[in-house]
């Protein structure tokens, strides 16, 4: 137990359940004399304790950006006798270590272990180049669990892999290894690809998926997807190979019945077919990377899955070089006992290709009569046949290509639980067939100009959890009855016509969201918006509302707001604690009642995006308010509106550590000039002066200073 009257610096490393924190807490007194601690951990839920505790400044290491590891890289720090003359910094191995600086500080050691060896075997010591390609070509080949030099990584990921809640979990994770590297993943797809493989159902694929973004195992790109670090998918791949789970072609081929293959990697002989010895007849998955045209697919009687993946060529003028066609899709509607057929071929959505690919569904569809899934977007097929009315047991037909005719018949399916159907040609009486679906759980009509509404009938659709019908311009009105849908949970709206939400849609009590965007006309949110207390994402941008009403700050589960101004939000949106990207002083205030009441006739608001936060305050002031020195001192954007500018205010203006951009906005014409010197402003970059009649004076230059 630390003693009240000492001042302490606690540093603690990779904290992993709550309890140990409730420990550490205990013998840690909040003693008000500036002790400080320092923790990490992997696991976001310990880090929103640490929030609601000690009001904690968390760090979140982004390792989203490939430039991180330069930006931030030691290696220019070092002296040559560590990296090695001729250390090249845009080498393979140094860019599998981009994102976490615990595997460049391995590689580093792996170069001196190496050199070492050499030494001790008499060898010539090779260049750091060299050495650089001779330890990307061990991990590769080996693993990092084999390379000398990574043992604290490996040692740091076993942890985080070994202290995955659930077996199912692990198996999960494994599976993500088998996608190339640098290979981008949706949410969506993978969920379809763990609950194909049988591994968990959709409802718990989805909570694993969060569950491992939340644990740092899934680096996020917003506009691409996900995929694995390459160091954590090296590590990930050789336990692959371990626990024989599934079988890599780019790992050598089989010489023995698999149950679960990937082709990756295609051998190229002049002679004899290198995969001849596989045993097709045995396998039950499989997942196809490469030469997907190459695949016997006649042979794989015993197939229940087959997933065809696209991959990218390494430039975009170059045609992909293996391609599906129609014979390949008859061969596969002979594997009669195949329940999840998923076909993303490697045919580019660019018309500068005119490549033959897959163009006709054909009629024998129908002899695959235990088909569950069957994913077809991406493809040139452009009609469905009426025979697959017979697949009886479909519940998940993927059939979003450009102007696809869908038949009638596909009202047969009676147990369908989701129907993605973007961009597919559909007319008004589609929506008579979708209105007997009634297992739907997913409807995805988006993309379609020709519908112009949506029938009261959806409110029919009692199963149904997740509704889009975006980029329909035509759909001008959302009918009351969407009320009825009592399992709604995402609603995307974007790109219609609708001018006003019913009041109804506060009935949705269990939707967490809500996509607006792009709807000019909304102009104002419905009464009622403050009943979905399970809403955690709200799109706002590229609407008309300019006031939030005060209900919305009821909602505590927000986590995403979007609005049109420059990302800008109320000061009365620090109510919502979960909300995310909120700088720490918006939360730290509104913990702080008589701060709260003291800015109750404030105009205020707040920049999201900006490092260090920024702070708008439209309220008329005769000075710089004392309460922005005692309370938002860190603050990098100031814009106020005030009447003089005296001594005072200068001297609270120049010592805020952080301010770079400030905006003075005098409301009326000052008496004198005001004269703003260099003291201070330690890192001021642009100042505006918005003023009847300009006379403010720069008495001296500000390093790197616009005036604007």
């Amino acid at each position: 137990m630390v003693s009240d009257a000492i001042l302490y610096l606690v540093i603690v490393d990779d904290i992993w359940h709550s309890g140990e924190w409730e420990t550490i807490k205990k013998s840690l007194p909040d003693n008000n004399l500036g002790s400080r601690i320092v923790t990490t951990s992997r696991v976001n839920a310990i880090t929103e304790k640490w929030c609601d505790d000690f009001d904690a400044l968390v760090y979140k290491i982004d390792h989203g950006y490939d430039y991180n590891f330069y930006r931030v890289d030691f290696t220019t720090q070092m002296n040559a006798d560590v990296v090695g003359e001729g250390f090249h910094r845009g080498h393979g191995i140094v860019k599998m270590c981009r994102g976490i600086p615990l595997a460049g500080a391995c590689m580093i050691s792996a170069l001196a272990k190496e050199r070492e060896r050499q030494e001790q075997q008499g060898l010539c010591v090779l260049g750091t180049r060299d050495v650089q390609d001779r330890i990307e070509e061990q991990v590769t080949r080996n693993g990092i669990q084999n390379t000398p030099g990574f043992e604290p990584l490996v040692e740091s990921l076993d942890l985080g892999y070994n202290h995955l809640p659930h077996h199912m979990l692990k198996t999960c994770l494994l599976y993500c290894s088998i996608y190339p590297e640098g290979h981008y993943f949706k949410r969506d797809d993978l969920v379809r690809r763990w609950t194909a493989e049988g591994f968990v159902c959709k409802e718990a694929a989805e909570d694993y998926f969060d569950e491992l973004v939340s644990r740092g195992w899934f680096q996020e790109f917003p506009s691409y997807g996900n995929k694995l670090q390459p160091m954590m998918r090296n590590y990930l791949r050789w336990k692959l190979r371990e626990d024989n789970f599934i079988t890599c072609t780019s790992d050598g081929v089989p010489s023995s019945p698999v149950g679960r293959l990937c082709i990756d990697y295609w051998p190229s002989s002049d002679a004899v077919d290198p995969m001849s010895g596989i045993d097709w007849h045995h396998i039950r998955s499989l997942v196809v990377f490469k030469d997907a045209e190459k695949v016997p697919y006649k042979h794989l009687q015993q197939l229940r899955v087959l997933d065809v993946q696209r991959v990218e060529p390494d430039y975009v003028w170059d045609a992909p070089s293996d391609v599906l066609e129609n014979q390949h899709l008859k061969d596969m509607c002979g594997l009669l006992r195949l329940r999840h057929l998923l076909l993303v071929p490697g045919v580019l959505e660019r018309e500068a290709f005119y490549i033959p690919g897959i163009a006709e569904m054909p009629a024998e569809i129908a002899r695959l009569q235990y088909l569950e899934t069957l994913q077809v977007h991406g493809t040139k097929i452009r009609r469905l046949p009426a025979e697959i009315g017979d697949l009886k047991q479909l519940k998940t037909p993927d059939v979003s290509c450009w102007n696809t005719q869908l038949p009638r018949e596909i009202g047969n399916l009676q147990h369908l639980e989701t129907l993605r159907i973007r961009g597919a040609n559909i007319r008004e009486e589609a929506w008579e067939i979708i209105g007997t679906l009634k297992k739907l759980k997913t409807l995805d009509v988006g993309d379609k100009k020709e519908l112009s509404g949506i029938p009261r009938d959806i409110g029919e659709l009692q199963q149904l959890k997740n509704l889009c019908v975006s980029s329909n311009p035509r759909i001008t009105e959302l009918p009351k009855e969407i009320g009825n849908l009592q399992h709604l949970k995402t609603s995307d709206l974007s790109g219609t016509g609708i001018t006003e939400l019913p009041r109804e849609i506060g009935n949705l009590r269990h939707l967490e969201a809500l996509n607006l965007a792009g709807l000019h006309t909304i102009t104002k949110l419905p009464r009622g918006i403050e009943k979905l207390q399970h809403l955690e994402r709200l799109n706002l941008s590229g609407t008309s509302v300019t006031k939030m009403p005060r209900e919305i700050w009821g909602l505590k589960k927000l986590k995403n707001l979007n609005v049109n101004i420059g990302g800008a939000l109320p000061f009365e949106a620090g109510r919502l604690s979960k909300l995310e990207r909120l700088p720490k002083y918006v939360h730290k205030a509104w913990k702080n009642s008589d701060l709260v009441s003291s800015l109750a006739g404030e105009i205020l608001s707040f920049e999201r995006f900006t490092v260090d936060g920024g702070l708008t305050v439209g309220t008329k002031h005769m000075h710089i308010p004392q309460w922005i020195k005692e309370h938002f001192n860190n603050i990098g954007t100031l814009d106020i509106r005030i009447c003089k500018l005296e001594e005072q205010d200068l001297k609270i203006l120049r010592e805020m550590p952080n301010l770079s951009n400030l905006m003075l906005r005098f409301e009326g014409v000052p008496r004198k000039p005001i004269a703003i010197s260099s003291g201070g402003f330690a890192k001021l970059q642009y100042l505006t002066v918005d003023s009847p009649e300009q006379q403010i004076v720069l008495r001296a230059y500000l390093a790197g200073l616009w005036l604007l």
